[in-house]
């Protein structure tokens, strides 16, 4: 049997942490920042000196890495390949003549923890944490490194809180392999305080640094709305925020809160998949013959003017102008490109494509995806009130983005778009090290999905079937019973307690078994194994020792969770009065 109590809402204790570290692990690249928590006003300081990154003027580091490929030794000794290069390096090591035939070089392995999309195996036999555990690792090292040419060599690593970022998209599994890949690249220990690191949503950190660092030239009233577009290399993700402002700010004026309106959305629609067309684009125009004598490396350097040179100013009208390979010859082009070059462009070695020809085939087919994201985002806004709408991200700063954007959105349905030039790219990471510093700036977000466990309850003649029914001594239950902790839509304080009183049968050194369950679904299912309601957590909870209690004996026993953040939190107690650890297991998938 169960009953249920009201909710509470549990206060954020303030910490000793004296230094923030914030990264920001993204597809292509990814970015790290630090503040220092005591210090007055705030400065977040960006790591923008990466290993032989030479004159290279962005200010990430590429999300790539550098194994040596299996071999008999390997294998011997390890059973697995070690990280050799990362970044900038991992770019220049491939640049060597044969070095595609000795290693293996891993991009874009942040999507495989994206189940969704269901992307191939990694290569040597990695799984997506070890990758993303290896990368971060060296991440992690570099960071340390210039941490210890500035003023945070005085104070103790012990006193670092890390944030790290994440898609909203992303299931709770997704986000625990983070926080398990985190654990094995060193940033904290499993021992540590959970609060230790946090994981940020990419746009609700996008939206703390447009808050900060914009909030006065935008002149941002009470009440205002605000809309971030946060599109990266692999993901797209938009949030929605009600600005209010509060008095009691740090210096006795008022501070502003953030407020989620509407549930946010995204998809696996970032500018990762502007490179896969285009490639398929080049593939197309070479063709099968011509293709077939590219090497990786011809292949490759194809690939970087597009991402370094077209993409970045692509504007639609604009022809762009490829070197051929030196491995394909004019004659070896299909018939219908040949035709076409009125020109005579292939003989001056260059393959001409038009702005209208990209636009067709690569741009469109996924700044579409962008847009009607943006839509279905709006849509969802309580009177269709918004005052501002940020595009910021590596695609975010995408001119042919914000042109179409522009034209679909402004002056009807947002009153002003922006796109902060200035480190845009750093501001997913600037604006998770402010949420390391003041995580009570936001104070509530929307519930994506609803959550429950699976119980027993009193059998309903008259609404459950017959194949629920289960006979016990002095009364009649039905099992499969969903009971919900927080729904789907729900407006939910951060750090909302939910507890349940439930009971357990009592053994001697036993445990105690709890399934948590989450739906999509609009509507609160009545029974577990309803379409659309998956398991996604597994908990186990371990009896402690109860004098006088016998075998079987039915006791009581408290779960609580704790909703409102990234990621949720668990705890239970028993009559005894103790907290006692839960052990969950966020290996099932959200399908």
């Amino acid at each position: 049997m169960t009953s249920q109590s009201n909710p509470q809402q549990k206060h954020l204790q303030s910490s000793q942490y004296r230094v923030v570290i914030a990264y920001d692990f993204g597809t292509t690249y990814s970015g790290a920042a630090y503040a220092f928590t005591h210090s007055s006003p705030t400065e977040i300081f960006d790591v923008q000196n990466w290993p032989h990154k030479g004159a290279n003027f962005y200010p990430k580091v590429p999300t790539l890495s550098v194994y040596p490929c299996n071999n008999q030794q390997q294998r011997k000794s390890s059973g697995r390949a070690s990280l050799s290069e990362w970044g900038h390096s991992a770019k220049k090591a491939m640049l060597v003549p044969g070095a595609a035939k000795e290693n293996v070089l891993l991009s874009q392995f942040k999507l495989h923890l994206d189940e969704s999309l269901q992307r191939s195996e990694l290569a040597n036999g990695l799984t997506p944490v070890k990758a993303v555990a290896d990368y971060l690792s060296e991440l992690h090292k570099h960071t340390l490194q210039e941490l210890s040419r500035s003023f945070a060599k005085n104070y103790h690593p012990d006193t670092f809180r890390y944030c790290l970022t994440v898609p909203a998209v992303w299931t709770d599994k997704a986000k625990n392999q983070m926080r398990q890949a985190a654990i094995q690249a060193g940033l904290i220990n499993p021992s540590d305080p959970s609060d230790r690191l946090i994981l940020v949503s990419e746009p609700e950190a996008a939206a703390l640094y447009c808050e900060e660092t914009m909030a006065d030239q935008v002149q941002l009233k009470d009440n205002d709305r605000i809309m971030i577009c946060d599109a990266g290399g692999g993901t797209v993700d938009l949030i929605v925020f009600q600005v209010n402002f509060k008095n009691g700010g740090s210096s006795g004026g008022r501070k502003r809160e953030l407020k989620e309106v509407t549930k946010g959305m995204g998809e696996s629609c970032g500018s990762v998949f502007l490179d896969e067309r285009y490639r398929e684009l080049l593939k197309k125009k070479f063709g099968k013959y011509a293709t077939s004598k590219i090497n990786d490396r011809e292949m490759n350097t194809m690939m970087e003017q597009f991402i370094n040179d077209i993409k970045p100013e692509f504007n639609e009208v604009e022809n762009f102008y490829v070197e051929l390979p030196r491995s394909v010859k004019v004659k070896d082009l299909p018939s219908s490109v040949r035709q076409s070059d009125s020109d005579g462009h292939l003989e001056d070695g260059v393959l001409q494509l038009s702005g209208q020809e990209l636009k067709k085939q690569v741009f469109d087919p996924v700044v579409d995806k962008v847009i009607s994201l943006i839509e279905q985002q709006y849509k969802q806004i309580p009177d269709g009130r918004l005052n501002f709408l940020f595009l910021v991200g590596g695609f975010g700063s995408s001119k042919y983005l914000y042109q179409r954007v522009h034209e679909v959105f402004q002056g009807t349905k947002v009153h002003k778009i922006l796109c902060p030039i200035e480190r845009s790219a750093l501001a997913v990471v600037r604006g998770a090290a402010y949420y390391g510093l003041n995580p009570q700036t936001v104070v509530s977000r929307i519930s994506r999905r609803t959550y429950g466990t699976c119980v027993y309850e009193y059998f309903d003649d008259k609404i459950d079937p017959r194949s629920k029914r289960v006979v016990k001594p002095n009364r009649i239950i039905c099992k499969d019973r969903f009971l919900p902790y927080i729904k789907k839509n729900d407006e939910v304080p951060v750090d909302y307690c939910v507890k349940k009183n439930l009971f357990a049968y009592y053994k001697k050194n036993g445990n105690v078994s709890v399934d948590i369950y989450a739906t999509e679904n609009d509507t609160v299912p009545r029974y577990c194994d309803e379409p659309g309601v998956h398991l996604i957590a597994k908990m186990t909870i371990a009896i402690p020792k109860m004098v006088g209690v016998k075998k079987d004996e039915p006791v009581d026993m408290f779960e609580r969770m704790y909703f409102g953040t990234t990621e949720i939190r668990l705890e239970a107690e028993f009559c005894t009065g103790k907290t006692h650890d839960v052990k969950c297991n966020l290996d099932v998938s959200f399908q």
